[in-house]
């Protein structure tokens, strides 16, 4: 590791982040506040504000930085922290917050955007908790679980985003993908079934299912939206159904009933 400081102009910042490979997407308001920052003179020497570089040239935190450089065209004296380990990207969390998203960009996992909400979903459904929003689990560890099953989850990601066009983007790919997940582990065979007719409406084996569906798209169109909670549970009510071939003619899911778990 190596520390320098040095005065950034507009042609350093260029070359820094024409170097950078697979980090994550930018965020125009970001730099443009930057930028205003700069050209206003509210951008202080001696911040502690630092550019940190990995051995292979990735920008581990700074990009923002570099690119209101070059915005405002004005140089800016910064500390630069260069020989990093690629691995430490996760673990930082100065400047703009890093999401799960840009984490998973940095890594060269495909999917980027979607697989990482897939895994949170699941990882909730299959710890008893209610879906989307429960639990959040760190970067670090997102990152861990999708290297246990990579291939997995790129296959549920890859299936994920094409029903989610089928079902004309009424349920998000995080919840498609988090249930497809949590209904494998109980039989694979069903759970590709049941995804597939619940969104793309075709060859449906159970009213149920029909049922659910016109929910969801009542739902899409109402006023006022169902809880997600609601969602969920409907969905899971569905999949016991069919799994037990009963029929509902209503779903329901009170605020104080249990949430339900799937068989």
């Amino acid at each position: 590791m190596k520390i320098t400081e040095q005065l950034i102009s507009p042609s350093i910042a260029k070359q820094y982040l024409e170097n950078n490979t697979n980090n994550r997407s930018i965020k125009p308001k970001v730099v443009n506040r930057y930028a205003k920052d700069i050209l206003d003179g509210k951008w202080k020497r001696d911040t502690g504000e630092m550019i940190k570089i990995s051995k292979t040239g990735v920008i581990l935190d700074g990009q923002h930085r570099l690119y209101a450089i070059v915005k405002s065209n004005t140089p800016v004296f910064l500390h630069v922290i260069s020989d990093l380990e690629n691995s430490i990207f996760d673990v930082l969390d100065t400047g703009t917050i890093r999401n799960a998203g840009d984490v998973f960009k940095v890594s060269g996992i495909k999917n980027a955007c979607v697989t990482p909400s897939i895994i949170s979903t699941y990882f909730n459904l299959s710890s008893g908790k209610t879906g989307i929003k429960d639990a959040r689990l760190t970067n670090s560890v997102l990152l861990d679980k999708y290297e246990d099953r990579a291939d997995f989850y790129q296959n549920i990601t890859n299936k994920t985003q094409s029903l989610y066009h089928s079902f004309a983007k009424i349920l998000a790919p995080s919840l498609i993908g988090g249930m497809y997940c949590y209904f494998n582990d109980i039989n694979p065979n069903d759970a590709e079934s049941f995804i597939n007719q619940l969104c793309t409406g075709v060859n449906i084996k159970n009213d149920t299912i029909l049922v659910l569906r016109t929910r969801l798209m009542q739902d899409k169109v109402a006023p006022r939206k169902m809880p997600s909670t609601t969602k969920s549970a409907l969905i899971i009510k569905t999949w016991n159904a069919y799994r037990k071939n009963d029929t509902l003619k209503q779903l329901k899911f009170a605020i104080d009933e249990k949430f339900p778990k799937a068989i």
